[in-house]
């Protein structure tokens, strides 16, 4: 599992063109081996610095959900991101049976293009005691949104630290939420 530090989530939310060239140069051979140093590259080119960090950093600690992604992938990359738990997920006829620390939940699929977020809201369901998946908002548009997961009780010094930044950075995941 990958998990920001406290010193990379405030430069998630502080951080300048410095910062921002630390943590690539930190991160490098990440966006090497996932042969996306040259969107890092881009980036530069078609976004001020403020516009960079989020997604730079969801490059590195984001979860990528694309809306044609199969579910069974989904919950896959979220599990992958969990530091204390194994996730298991098994196709059924209703829809997933997902395992988390042994315990057995079922997710029930309408077979449309809404189950994607009804993986997601039913997989933040089985891990809310413990974890939040929040939607970084600059990815809403796309077709492929950005998550990240972290730890309710980060979540809530971060709301509590930056509350206008974090309000506008993340999106939670409710009923409405969506692709566009």
């Amino acid at each position: 599992m990958r998990t920001p530090s406290d010193s990379e989530l405030r430069f998630l939310f502080e951080g300048d063109e410095r910062q921002l060239q630390q943590f690539i140069e930190k991160h490098h051979d990440f966006f090497e081996s996932y042969q996306v140093m040259d969107d890092v590259k881009e980036l530069a080119d078609e976004l001020t610095v403020e516009e960079q960090v989020p997604v730079v950093f969801s490059f590195v600690y984001g979860v990528a959900v694309d809306w044609r992604e199969y579910d069974e992938d989904i919950i896959r990359y979220f599990g992958e991101m969990l530091p204390d738990g194994t996730v298991e997920v098994e196709s059924t006829d209703k829809g997933m049976d997902v395992t988390y620390n042994g315990q057995v939940h079922s997710i029930e699929l309408s077979f449309t293009g809404k189950d994607r977020y009804i993986t997601i809201r039913g997989f933040q369901e089985i891990i809310k005691d413990k974890y939040q998946i929040r939607l970084f908002e600059f990815s809403y548009l796309s077709d492929t949104h950005e998550f990240l997961i972290l730890p309710n009780q980060r979540w809530e010094e971060l709301d509590a630290q930056y509350p206008v930044q974090n309000k506008e950075m993340f999106r939670i995941i409710d009923d409405e939420l969506d692709f566009p």
